[in-house]
């Protein structure tokens, strides 16, 4: 199926798209270094020799191999995937996405090559800025030259546009396939005005900037005269170069990184979807316009008629796909057996469509991506769209994207930069910079104006403005179409690589000028690599300066009021963590002194283009569920409805509860910066985590999936409250309880071996005297006489401040719960780990709930040694020993982690 589509898309669909006619005949093309010497990029046809007939065959030298296109496929695309990989995991040390290496390695993929390949880079340079004889002849450059001539012959140029353009189509058809256009409903003007804002002031400080600083146009054989009509070609197209933003690279950022503002995730990618697809529009409509020579001709040719009807076409496919396309594609999803993995025909029948949508789209005037687009949107979300995401999205991502992007470098000359022209005015390259800075100060300001009207903070105005700020192939593509022999009036973004879908016609008048050199290509290409690299660590910064630390006083449970209400985060991943955790709230017995408020969040994994989020759900007049934003939901967020309505049914019966259901959705790397922030922002005593393994019906426990553990050990790190992990292994089965009368009672324990995490299990755990059915015990371990501290413990064991705290702490509670016939206290006396390990194996079927602190203890000799053989350190000793497989009983541990301000630094 991949072999067929490509061959299609190749065959009838790419040459058109190319405006490569497919009669044209096979030639070879002028030497690499004429071309770039002379700063031209000649677009060869390909050769019509594909494989080889073996090395034995014939003597073959490197000029006839590299005439073969598949060998030749198969040594780039090993260069390609090798640079980008390599170059991505090094990046990634550096928190930067792999579009940054894709881009760094387009903008300057010969110079790479050339650097692996030669021992000076003093003579690559000077093999890139002078065309000399003399270094053209040097052994080192020829060997150099002929490598890559070799490896990037021009011949195979096109063929690595072909297959870069096929994977843009899918890959914009993923992303639409996973937006929601329910979003533009709920915030449609929102949208629009960020999109219109972010587009026109750009264009028009472009435009002015270029007429203050009276910048020419850079003409044919280094002329910086030009006519009228060439001076505006030039000013529209460096200005709508300058104005559009790179959607597929921003979907791609907001994918692979993680922004840390939700509402800016659910914003900035439907604004630069429209602000793009307004701006390609706007750009040919312009060109069709002011290309014709003769307009007075051009009128009684009925050629202004050309944007109306391109338009009307384009409505027409957009009906198609909505109401033919999309009906089918539901009656298909309908035939599918519920349960069952989807069949390969409807995955067939899919991708044959996008190609459809896209040759329709290019024939009608549009970019072909543009159709790709249409109907990603139109095709109905449920299995059949998670299925093409997940057969599709790797081998798009990672095998067919790197050759869009690294295409349109191969044509890049970034020594141009630097390379001085003759007729060239003085600091041609300054100015052009100057024009960029403007440009981007431009866009940020629009988005600033427009989120200040919508009240929206100024850090996220600041924010938005740097997001649509993000670049890609599409601005070095378009000028690449001015630097061309002849610049197509209406159609001369047909042959682009654009990033983005827009008006392309199929036939057209022309130009026959040059308006860009390699200078202003290249410049773009650079700046491209420069401002998406800068995108998230500017973003992420200016969050977390505009956030702030949190300051509330109520951090932990010792030093709260017994009076005071309960702030408690309770977060879950899957519906199982559920029943635990409720079960650990009405343990926590709210009472009207003494409220709970507790926000349950849905911990969600960011997957695809999905943008990170965070959804507040709220309960209607009549008990029913809404979700504030919930229009835009994504369709694998139906997964929250459950939980958010056994939270619900909770709060109905519980009485004195305040709940909040909210889903976060984020990356499982950034996923405790959203537990710890939304803590902050609720002024949380308490959250509470559940741990990564779960009991199953035989008994034992399985992993759910190994990030959550690495997200409680960031939430441990950072948390601006106390912390509490919750290990359920039977606590939410049965509402033990609920009711004393009817059911067995709830037998817990509290062990306390001393320490501010002991005293936070100690203050926790009195909660759950008021609640019926439950029946608290406290065992304090104590040292013997003969009991030795550690060589490493301070002379005085164990700190006297700390000692005098734990007896107070246990004296106030004695002294209060003494007389509660539900409560039980009892000392152990024990010597050393050892001992310690034998009586809380002794302890294992009495109780069926343990609450103990992480670090109990210190650095008694009472668990001496212990740490070192924890196989859950985010437990600490005990909790580790609770939940082995070395206890008899399966009891459930909370784990609790006090906050305290040295700790957290």
């Amino acid at each position: 199926l991949n072999a067929t589509a490509l061959y299609t898309a190749t065959t009838t669909f790419l040459p058109h798209l190319l405006y490569l006619k497919p009669s044209l005949p096979t030639h070879r093309c002028r030497s690499w270094s004429q071309d770039m010497t002379e700063g031209n990029s000649t677009v060869c046809p390909p050769s019509d020799m594909i494989l080889l007939s073996g090395l034995w065959a014939n003597e073959i030298d490197i000029e006839v191999l590299s005439e073969f296109l598949f060998p030749v496929l198969i040594m780039q695309t090993s260069v390609i995937l090798a640079l980008t990989r390599f170059l991505a995991y090094a990046l990634k040390l550096f928190g930067q996405p792999r579009v940054v290496a894709e881009l760094i390695v387009s903008s300057t993929s010969s110079p790479l090559i050339f650097f692996l390949c030669s021992a000076s880079l003093t003579r690559l340079a000077s093999f890139h800025l002078s065309a000399s004889a003399e270094n053209a002849g040097s052994p080192q450059t020829s060997v150099v030259k002929s490598l890559y001539r070799f490896l990037f012959p021009p011949t195979s140029y096109t063929l690595i546009e072909a297959i870069g353009f096929l994977g843009l189509i899918y890959y914009v058809f993923l992303v639409a396939v996973e937006l929601d256009v329910k979003v533009f409903r709920v915030m449609g003007r929102k949208v629009v005005a960020i999109a219109m804002a972010s587009l026109t002031l750009p264009l028009l400080a472009t435009a002015a900037t270029v007429a203050v600083f009276g910048l020419p146009a850079p003409m044919a054989n280094n002329s910086y005269k030009g006519s009228g009509t060439e001076q505006a070609a030039f000013v529209l197209l460096l200005s709508f170069a300058l104005s559009i933003t790179a959607f597929p690279i921003l979907a791609r950022l907001l994918a692979e990184l993680k922004i840390p503002n939700p509402e800016l995730g659910q914003v900035v990618l439907p604004s630069a979807l429209v602000g793009d697809v307004v701006s390609w529009l706007l750009l040919a409509l312009c060109f069709a316009v002011i290309g014709p020579g003769d307009k007075a001709a051009a009128h009684f040719n009925n050629e202004y008629l050309a944007p109306f009807w391109m338009v009307l076409a384009a409505a027409c496919l957009v009906l198609l796909c909505l109401y033919v396309v999309r009906p089918f594609l539901e009656w298909t999803v309908r035939q599918m057996p519920e349960g069952e993995p989807v069949n390969n025909v409807y995955m067939g029948l899919v991708l044959i469509f996008v190609l459809g949508a896209a040759l329709a789209s290019a024939t009608i005037g549009f970019h072909p991506v543009f159709g790709a687009l249409v109907l990603g949107l139109a095709v109905p979300k449920g299995p059949l769209t998670t299925a093409l995401i997940e057969r599709l999205d790797d081998f798009v991502i990672g095998f067919m994207l790197p050759f869009l992007i690294v295409g349109s470098g191969l044509k890049v000359d970034v020594a141009s930069l630097i390379r001085p022209e003759g007729n060239e005015p003085p600091h041609y390259v300054f100015w052009l910079g100057c024009i960029v800075v403007v440009a981007t100060l431009a866009k940020v300001a629009g988005c600033m104006i427009v989120s200040s009207f919508y009240s929206m903070p100024r850090s996220q105005g600041l924010s938005l403005g740097i997001l649509m700020n993000t670049m890609g192939p599409a601005q070095a593509i378009i000028l690449n179409m001015g630097k061309s022999e002849k610049v197509n009036s209406a159609p001369f973004l047909t042959v682009s690589l654009a990033s983005n879908p827009g008006v392309l016609p199929s036939h057209g008048h022309y130009l026959p000028v040059q308006v860009f050199n390699q200078k202003i290509h290249a410049l773009l290409v650079v700046t491209s690599v420069i401002s998406t690299a800068l995108v998230s660590p500017l973003v992420t910064a200016l969050d977390r300066k505009c956030r702030g630390p949190a300051i509330y006083k109520q951090r932990n449970l010792e030093l709260s009021r017994r009076e005071s209400d309960l702030r408690l985060v309770a977060c879950v991943h899957t519906v199982r963590n559920v029943p635990s955790v409720i079960s650990l709230l009405q343990l926590s017995n709210p009472t009207y002194d003494s409220p709970l408020l507790v926000s349950a969040v849905h911990l969600v994994e960011l997957t695809g283009r999905t943008p990170p989020m965070l959804i507040v759900h709220e309960a209607g007049a009549n008990g029913t569920l809404t979700r504030r934003n919930s229009d835009n939901t994504p369709p694998d967020l139906v997964h929250s409805e459950p939980i958010v309505s056994a939270f619900e049914k909770y709060q109905q019966h519980a009485g004195c509860v305040t709940l909040q259901s909210l889903t976060a959705v984020s990356a499982y790397s950034s996923m405790h910066e959203d537990i710890c922030n939304i803590a902050a922002d609720h002024h949380a005593t308490l959250i509470v985590l559940p741990f990564h393994k779960l009991l199953t019906v035989d008994g034992e426990m399985e992993v759910i999936n190994p990030a959550i553990r690495a997200v409680n050990q960031g939430v441990l790190t950072n948390a601006p409250c106390s912390v509490g992990i919750l290990v359920d292994r039977g606590l939410g089965e049965h509402g033990k309880f609920a009711n004393a009368g009817h059911q067995t009672p709830l037998h817990v324990a509290i062990l306390f071996f001393g320490g501010p995490d002991d005293r936070e299990a100690l203050m926790y755990g009195r909660r759950f005297l008021d609640q019926p059915g439950v029946v608290l015990t406290v065992v304090r371990f104590l040292p013997s006489y003969d009991a030795e501290a550690p060589a490493a413990a301070p002379a005085v064991w164990p700190a006297k401040v700390d000692r005098l705290w734990d007896d107070e702490c246990i004296r106030e509670f004695r002294l209060q719960y003494g007389d509660n016939a539900s409560v039980s206290y009892t000392d152990k006396v024990v010597s050393n780990s050892s001992d310690t390990v034998v009586t809380i194996r002794s302890m294992g079927s009495i109780y069926d709930f343990y609450v103990v602190g992480r670090a109990s203890g210190g650095d008694s000799p009472l668990i001496a040694g212990m740490r070192e053989f924890t196989d859950f350190p985010e437990l600490g000793p005990i909790g580790d020993l609770l939940v082995s497989s070395d206890m008899d009983a399966m009891a459930s541990v909370l784990v609790m982690q006090q906050y305290v301000e040295e700790r957290m630094g």
